[in-house]
């Protein structure tokens, strides 16, 4: 392809920013990452990407883009603002110190070299706001008496003091947070804008005006505020724990992590920290690390807050310890028996057990203390069957149209009312529902399915040129675990639900472990690994890290099952490290598969494409392409099972499974919805309820609604009709 010439990248950036003028940020950003990749040497782009990217709270993501922009363009003053702005609201202490070496060196005016430096130097804990004339010691003691809980006192004082010094910032900032605390929240605001009049960088007013707007539901502007209060000063305690937990409530708990491990590292034994990372690391997957800082947190607390005990037992139910799950929900009741997090964390663990009559009274009781929590209702829906003229669906009807409910409640009662309209056969509003939910969902992460596309495509660059069948690993592990892999709503959880109903199989649901290991062991920071130059003890070292991860997960058990949605991406790496083990994977037909993933919620910042409807169509190619390289390799290596099969002749097919698993029949494969192992996916519900064959061709009902997607199948050859 020729080269982009100068007026063809002059059009390409102006419609790019034509779209993000229009607050198309993720149009603006593919148009932009293309342009980057077509233009290596041009500034702009990597610089607005990084901007943008930044505006979007992915700060940790912009660094590399803005970086890349300095190295081109190393004399532009915008671009080093930028990149401090994106190092205050994302970087951990290695991004700091590279942001700082780099500064040293460029070529802009001294003022602004030093300014940026004093950002993360004499400015990091505290600005240095105008105090008016107003002396040191009032503003202390006023500072004192609202520590101290006497508000009205310095409420008072304040208000003498700024008559006599109307010039002075702090006057301004500490009566507002005096009137904050009495609940004058109208005034608070008032002089809280009064501060940043009198002084626009004064980084402890912004961070108290972002806190003020926060608690008022005012989400955009508390942001805002938030992140001007870090950009001046990025250590500055406060702003960072307020910063953190917000980001956490709006869904992005990976850059909530980067804060408040800065706040740890100035405080490592502050309650409220352990206890902000502790949510943060639930919502991110990453259960055991959770665990230990809420640990911690109890520990530094002579008096537990339910909140805490209840976000601890989420983390112990989320890692399998329900029992201590359980007695730590029950213990959060008894010092609060209205603590939401408790009682809708009970429901849940409650619902994944099977448990569904429990779960249902107390996920009713989470709706009155939180009735705008929208994934409550969420969760609620994936075991409750709406009928026509439920009140509870009304109730949710009338919450959707809440003028408070931010993008996050929304979205969730948006995926809630889109299944109960679904539910109740009104099919023309399922989609009025859910495409307001995935749009929102896509407005909240940004995603290029282009990433996929390489991410692919650099997976058979590694995996190429091996000698699969004869090549033997020496050492490797006789663990003999049983993935089951394919598309997430293709059928897994029943695949592994029938698996795990065998006595030699302990069901261990989506592990993740050795599908992150393998695909850290290829794709590395300083380029792909060659499994053909791998060295057999580092192949080797893969299966027996596995088998160690699941020895004190599942004592004793001879099978354990994996049910990793990636897994199919690295058969031939696990089955070289694994050579007992055995992978099965489940395919569906695309337009029931791909609708079932378009219509729900998946985890926090996980299968990002199923938003969107097309990218839905090209994720689908590439899951065929990669079962496509390894049936060329090693066809015998997994055995495949086709779901509409399974439902249409359920014995036969579930006899060729356990057959293909190396396990002897037995009965009870047939009756896995009587297995009561927990269940924690999407189907939760389902594979609680004997075999059907209701949900094949679902897609039917709603092929208006699916045009978008069912005319990508069409063109991409993967269906005819």
């Amino acid at each position: 392809m020729a080269p982009l010439t100068g007026a063809q990248i002059k059009t390409a950036y102006a419609e790019a920013m034509k779209l993000y003028a229009r607050k198309d940020a993720n149009e603006a950003l593919k148009r932009l990452r293309t342009l980057a990749l077509d233009c290596p040497h041009v500034a702009e782009p990597p610089y607005q990407i990084g901007r943008i990217l930044t505006e979007k709270l992915l700060a940790g993501a912009a660094i590399p883009y803005l970086e890349r922009a300095a190295e081109i363009k190393p004399g532009e003053t915008a671009i080093w603002m930028a990149w401090s702005d994106a190092v205050a609201l994302g970087a951990g202490p290695e991004e700091e110190r590279s942001f700082l070496d780099a500064l040293k060196k460029a070529p802009i005016p001294v003022k602004t070299k030093l300014l940026l430096q004093n950002r993360f130097g004499s400015s990091r804990r505290s600005s240095h706001p105008v105090t008016g004339g107003a002396a040191l010691p009032d503003l202390q003691r006023m500072i004192a008496m609202i520590e101290a809980g006497d508000a009205g006192g310095a409420e008072a004082m304040a208000s003498r003091l700024l008559a006599r010094h109307p010039g002075s910032a702090v006057a301004a900032n500490i009566l507002a947070t005096a009137q904050a605390a009495l609940g004058k929240h109208s005034a608070a605001h008032g002089n809280y804008l009064r501060a940043l009049k009198l002084d626009p960088n004064y980084a402890e007013a912004h961070d108290n005006m972002g806190r003020l707007l926060f608690d008022a539901n005012r989400k955009e502007e508390a942001v805002r505020h938030f992140s001007r209060a870090l950009s001046l000063a990025p250590g500055l305690q406060s702003a960072l724990i307020n910063f953190g937990s917000a980001l956490i409530s709006l869904g992005n708990a990976g850059a909530a992590v980067t804060l408040l491990k800065r706040a740890l590292a100035a405080q490592p034994d502050l309650e409220l920290v352990h206890r902000a990372l502790g949510n943060a690391h639930t919502r991110l997957r990453n259960y055991a690390l959770a665990e230990t800082h809420l640990l911690r947190a109890l520990e530094l607390t002579d008096a537990p807050e339910a909140r805490t005990i209840a976000l601890l037992a989420q983390a112990q139910s989320r890692q399998g310890k329900d029992d201590e799950a359980a007695e730590n929900f029950e213990r959060a009741l008894a010092i609060d028996p209205d603590e939401p997090t408790a009682v809708v964390g009970k429901a849940v663990l409650l619902q994944t057990l099977g448990r569904f009559d429990e779960a249902q009274v107390l996920f009713r009781r989470g709706f009155e203390l939180d009735p705008l929590k929208g994934d409550n209702y969420r969760q609620f829906m994936s075991s409750y069957k709406a009928k026509p003229g439920d009140p509870l669906i009304e109730t949710i009807k009338g919450h959707y149209q809440d003028e408070r409910l931010d993008d996050q409640n929304r979205m969730n009662m948006g995926y809630a009312l889109a299944k109960a309209m679904e539910d109740m056969k009104e099919d023309d509003e399922v989609f009025r529902y859910l495409d307001e939910a995935n749009a929102l969902m896509k407005k909240s992460y940004s995603y290029d399915i282009a990433l996929r596309l390489r991410e692919v495509n650099n997976t058979k660059q590694a995996m190429k040129d091996v000698d699969w069948l004869g090549r033997k690993i020496e050492g490797a592990s006789a663990c003999a675990p049983i993935f089951v892999t394919g598309l997430p709503r293709s059928g897994t959880t029943l695949v592994e639900q029938i698996i795990s109903s065998h006595s030699q199989v302990e069901g261990g649901g989506e592990l993740g472990e050795l599908t992150k290991q393998a695909q850290q062991l290829i794709i590395r920071k300083e380029g792909l690994a060659s499994v053909k130059d791998m060295p057999d003890d580092v192949i080797a070292a893969l299966g027996r890290n596995f088998e160690e991860y699941l020895a004190p997960r599942f004592p004793g058990a001879p099978h354990v099952s994996d049910k990793s949605i990636q897994s199919y991406m690295y058969i031939g790496l696990i089955k070289l490290a694994l050579p007992q083990s055995r992978i099965v994977v489940v395919r569906r037909d695309p337009r029931d598969n791909l609708y079932s993933m378009y219509k729900n919620r998946f985890p926090e910042g996980t299968h990002l494409y199923t938003y969107d409807q097309r990218d839905l169509v090209t994720f689908y190619g590439t899951f065929l392409e990669m079962l496509d390289f390894w049936r060329e390799r090693v066809p015998d290596w997994f055995y495949e099972v086709q779901y509409e099969d399974l439902v249409s002749n359920p014995e036969e097919e579930t006899r060729k499974l356990i057959a293909a698993c190396g396990l002897d029949w037995e009965d009870a494969c047939l009756n896995f919805h009587e297995n009561k192992r927990k269940v924690e996916t999407l189907s939760v519900f389902q594979v609680r309820q004997p075999i059907s064959k209701a949900s094949v061709q679902g897609w039917k009902r709603f092929e208006k609604g699916l045009k978008p997607m069912l005319d990508a199948l069409r063109e991409g050859g993967y269906v005819t009709d």
